[in-house]
């Protein structure tokens, strides 16, 4: 993998579920790592659902190997958008991670 394609700053987040003073299981979500990645876009667009104009993004982040990273996880960018990560691909042979992710919606 090139570093020098690795121009973003992103954080990994994991889901921890807790429980609060009346017994219910609360989500959380907790930072993991900040890590160098590399972005690609593939696509982005809008659709009609009930009767409201929702936009999509869709795109790809390249880092370097890591073995807690999952579909469960979440990505933060520095822009400030939260994705959802649907597949964690391995490059190479544990070089890096292709992470194919869906920005959150609002």
């Amino acid at each position: 993998m090139r570093s020098g394609r690795m121009d973003r700053l992103v954080t990994l987040k994991e889901k921890v579920s807790t429980v609060n003073d009346f017994g219910e299981e609360i989500a959380e979500w907790q930072d993991v790592a900040q890590v160098w990645a590399e972005r690609l876009e593939l696509r982005g667009g809008e659709r009609w659902n009930a009767q409201q104009v929702v936009a999509n993004i869709t795109c790809k982040y390249r880092i370097r190997w890591r073995d807690d990273v999952g579909p469960l996880d979440r990505l933060a960018d520095a822009d400030g958008r939260e994705y959802d990560i649907h597949a964690a691909l391995e490059l190479g042979r544990r070089e890096g991670l292709e992470l194919l992710v869906a920005a959150r919606g609002e």
